[in-house]
């Protein structure tokens, strides 16, 4: 539910490799969720070789929110709650990730509690951000009493499976959302925090970290 390609500024990975590398996961339809932009989402979706939802990580003017199931780009540098009427003006979901990751672009608390009745998924689960982060996101979850999401946050082309979403079948956003309710979180650390928690510990060994 949270992947990027090299239509981000901070990814190299093509969006056919994104397709590629998720069609031998198993992992579909692919959930691209550039920073402010969907061409490579529009561009896989346009080739109709894979199942693509097309999303956006928007910079807001107080930090980062995404858009799922797009149609149109929204624009960078709005409010959150007019980026995320934006979104809801297309169908799409408000989709709210890492919230509490330090090192990452996230909404204020006052800004969220703000935004608290346009919030349709809290992202519980970011593969990229640390235990605390990811356990707080919960909570705020279950405090919206909203559905609970989660993703990888690749950004590069071995990060993509570290966090997947295992759901029914869905046809739409809304389907996808009350079908999200039933869905299996499956976790997995990525090499990016094996590296770091490694680091941290003084026992660094590049050859002996695994994706």
């Amino acid at each position: 539910m949270h992947v990027h390609s090299s239509a981000s500024f901070d990814c190299l990975t093509e969006p056919e490799q994104v397709a590629v590398r998720s069609r031998r996961l198993g992992l579909t339809p692919v959930f691209l969720t550039d920073h402010d932009t969907i061409d490579g989402a529009i561009l896989l979706q346009s080739s109709g070789l894979d199942r693509v939802v097309v999303g956006e990580e928007v910079m807001t003017s107080e930090g980062e929110l995404i858009g799922l199931f797009l149609v149109r780009q929204v624009a960078s540098g709005l409010t959150p709650e007019v980026a995320a009427r934006e979104i809801k003006s297309q169908g799409g979901l408000v989709y709210l990730e890492h919230p509490y990751d330090r090192s990452r672009r996230h909404l204020s608390e006052s800004s969220i509690e703000a935004l608290a009745e346009l919030i349709d998924i809290v992202e519980v689960f970011n593969g990229r951000s640390d235990k605390r982060a990811n356990q707080q996101a919960e909570e705020l979850c279950r405090t919206l009493g909203v559905a609970a999401g989660a993703g990888s946050d690749a950004h590069s082309i071995k990060e993509i499976g570290s966090v997947y979403v295992e759901m029914e079948e869905f046809n739409g956003p809304q389907d996808f959302l009350a079908k999200l309710w039933r869905s299996k979180i499956v976790r997995h650390k990525n090499r990016r925090l094996l590296a770091i928690e490694a680091a941290a510990r003084g026992g660094f060994h590049p050859r002996r970290v695994r994706s």
